[in-house]
């Protein structure tokens, strides 16, 4: 699995050769501190990150040890794997419980996993983003080996096996709908706050496929309309994500749809992944390239992408993913052995004003904090943040907190019951910062300045600023 992120690399610059459009110019300056999603892969393809045990007891604490430590760290998203070989970790009539729970394919757990990581997640105010990989079914170490049993939900006629890779066959409507009906049932049974897919869709022929796709039977029936065999291909990954952008918008709205692309190629000749179209089509609310190089000035690095990728990001909203596993490994070269490499690649992406948040790969590298590196990140999230709105209004927006009053330290509001933001700008400063997201009508203020509060809602969509109060 380090494999398959760190092949986000082998490009070497962007694919495509678009004249990038003008960016954005940045806002004018706000009042409040810039919305920020700050979320942390959690891996549960080979038990990477989760699970440790088998155990369900032992599970639950594994999964709520993570989150414990990611609140304490400022950090407000969860992406977490539920599907990552065409299985479950719920109950599902498409395919079977995950082996990577118990150790056995199609066993019950005995707890409705799913609903624990998002209930778990949400009363700590965490979103939950289900991360699904699209086409995976099974992997092998060489093309000698054997693949695992056929989970029997799924139809052996939808399957293509090739040298390490087994997938379903993207070329098939009936695995295009299958997708989406997969998506439909997680989201329409669970309050997941966003739908995620990763970097893997037609298998790359350097490492899975080396004997090429084998599809030419399906371009002879399906492919009119299509010039060549590869525009085929980009057109069955387009299929499948405007799929998955219509059933999300038909059924819940205000899910987030995100994908995470590697981080040099827009427009993946190996993969027939389409960013671009993606972005410029709105069928994705959030890109999230991987950008897992090292600062500097080439044409693959990381300063290069975290310029290049706001201007591609379209209708998108673009967020960087990081490579906090490298940080320790001797193998990522002399720059990531020092926590100060992330410090610059925050300071770098904080830059860019389309950017809107952070994901981190993966949850037990965060843990480890090897070289220091999450001691960086105490201090780049610093404070809490308020999340971006993302996607779609499914609510209204939320009315500015009235009646905000101090009694001693006790800093109250009338909240009509929605979460508020607490703000402070301290004494002898000139900008404010969050001091606490919370469901209550009241806080206990501890510094000396001038505070305020907003209204959130479920959509992330913030109130107006409160009328004032000073703490001396």
């Amino acid at each position: 699995m380090v494999a398959f992120f760190a092949s986000c690399n082998k490009d070497d610059g962007p694919g495509g050769g678009e004249t990038p459009p003008e960016p954005t110019p940045a806002p004018e300056e706000d009042i409040l501190p810039k919305k920020e999603m700050r979320a942390v892969w959690i891996a549960t393809e080979s038990s990477i990150d989760w699970p440790r045990s088998t155990s369900a007891a032992a599970q639950k604490k594994e999964y709520t040890d993570y989150l414990d430590k990611f609140a304490e760290l400022n950090i407000n998203t969860v992406f977490v794997q539920i599907r990552p070989r065409a299985d479950a970790f719920y109950n599902s009539q498409y395919e079977s419980w995950s082996r990577f729970i118990t150790g056995t394919a199609g066993q019950d757990p005995g707890y409705d996993v799913l609903q624990f990581f998002i209930d778990e997640a949400h009363a700590r105010n965490i979103e939950f983003h289900a991360w699904l990989n699209p086409f995976r079914i099974d992997t092998r170490a060489a093309k000698t080996g054997a693949y695992r049993p056929l989970d029997p939900k799924i139809p052996v006629a939808w399957v293509k096996d090739y040298d390490r890779w087994r997938i379903y066959n993207p070329a098939l409507p009936e695995v295009q709908q299958r997708i989406a009906d997969i998506v439909k049932d997680i989201i329409t049974k669970y309050d997941v706050d966003g739908v995620h897919f990763d970097d893997y869709f037609y298998p790359d022929p350097s490492y899975y496929a080396s004997t090429g796709v084998d599809d030419a039977a399906e371009f002879a029936l399906y492919g009119a309309g299509y010039a060549t065999v590869e525009e085929f291909r980009f057109g069955n990954v387009n299929k499948v994500v405007q799929k998955i952008q219509e059933t999300i918008t038909q059924n819940k709205p205000g899910v987030v749809f995100s994908i995470s692309p590697t981080s040099s190629v827009n427009y993946n000749k190996s993969l027939y992944a389409d960013v671009d179209k993606w972005c410029q089509e709105g069928w994705i609310d959030v890109v999230i390239p991987q950008i897992y190089q090292q600062t500097g000035s080439a044409s693959n690095e990381f300063n290069y992408f975290v310029d290049y990728w706001p201007h591609f990001s379209f209708k998108a909203v673009p967020m960087i993913g990081y490579a906090i596993y490298k940080f320790g490994d001797p193998a990522a070269g002399t720059k990531f052995q020092n926590a100060s490499e992330l410090t610059e690649q925050f300071r770098l992406a904080n830059l860019q004003s389309k950017v809107q948040g952070s994901v981190l790969y993966n949850a037990s590298s965060v843990i480890a904090n090897k070289v220091g590196v999450t001691d960086a990140l105490k201090n780049i999230y610093k404070y809490p943040a308020v999340r971006p709105f993302l996607g779609r209004k499914t609510l209204s927006d939320p009315k500015t907190p009235a009646s905000v009053t101090l009694n001693g330290a006790t800093l109250s509001w009338n909240a009509y019951g929605l979460q508020a933001v607490v703000y402070v700008t301290p004494e002898n400063e000139t900008k404010p910062h969050v001091v606490a997201i919370t469901s209550a009508s009241s806080y206990r203020v501890s510094e000396k300045g001038t505070y305020i509060v907003t209204a959130v809602n479920k959509d992330n969509t913030e109130s107006p600023i409160s009328a004032s109060v000073t703490y001396k």
